[in-house]
């Protein structure tokens, strides 16, 4: 799980839920498995902001199923098109003021992109992108067009999410190439050097954490969270 704290506020990007148990009902897996997860990160971390990616729900899952005390839900469930999973949520402490960037939302991507609102301070950005294996190419076009709209509003922004591309590998696939020339052209730091992904056959950095201000961030790193296979 990648962590980054600017002056004020702690976020954190937790990729995944672990995937349902077999051995359990799963609907009930789904609709409150998962806020479990969550609630017990919550509950042991002081963290402002918690970013989830493939959080596997779906309208047949309320709010109130996922709601943890204190904290606001905010989430974009995958549409169907014949794919289950997916989906990115946000939890917000309650007593943080945001908004939902409504205008940054795109039909073919799966993200959610809140603007936080602090006393006597500008505001600032957070945008979360689950970009699945294997995706199309042209998604990084119309990421690209998101990443232009907050760049033209000279505002501190942090895109965070499980990417699926692999910064960390020793010859970069050609996703990862056009991810990294998006990022340099935008100005945008890459804040977790550590892998973020890993397996008996393989380690990768999949997690990923940019940033357009670097001088505002005071502390940053992996939390290893056990209850993934990912960081």
């Amino acid at each position: 799980m990648g962590v980054f704290q600017n002056q004020g506020v702690c976020g954190q990007a937790f990729p995944s839920f672990p995937s349902p148990t077999p051995s359990r009902d799963p609907n009930f897996v789904r609709s409150h498995g998962n806020a479990c997860y969550a609630g017990s990160l919550l509950s042991d971390r002081p963290i402002d902001i918690l970013a989830i990616n493939e959080t596997k729900l779906d309208d047949t899952i309320s709010d109130n199923g996922i709601h943890i005390s204190g904290y606001e839900s905010i989430r974009s469930d995958r549409s169907t098109n014949g794919r289950s999973g997916g989906g990115v949520c946000f939890y917000i402490l309650s007593e943080i003021n945001y908004s939902v960037r409504s205008d940054l939302i795109c039909e073919h991507i799966e993200s959610v992109t809140v603007e936080i609102k602090k006393p006597r301070s500008r505001p600032f950005a957070v945008m979360t992108w689950y970009r699945p294996p294997d995706s199309s190419i042209d998604l990084f076009r119309q990421f690209e067009e998101l990443l232009g709209k907050l760049d033209s509003e000279n505002i501190e922004y942090y895109v965070v999410g499980d990417l699926n591309c692999n910064v960390a590998a020793p010859k970069v696939d050609n996703s990862t190439n056009i991810l990294s020339n998006i990022a340099e052209v935008y100005g945008l730091d890459h804040l977790i050097t550590e892998y973020t992904r890993i397996t008996d056959k393989s380690s990768t950095l999949i997690d990923l954490i940019f940033v357009n201000t670097l001088d505002r961030v005071v502390c940053l790193g992996v939390s290893h969270i056990g209850i993934s296979d990912h960081s």
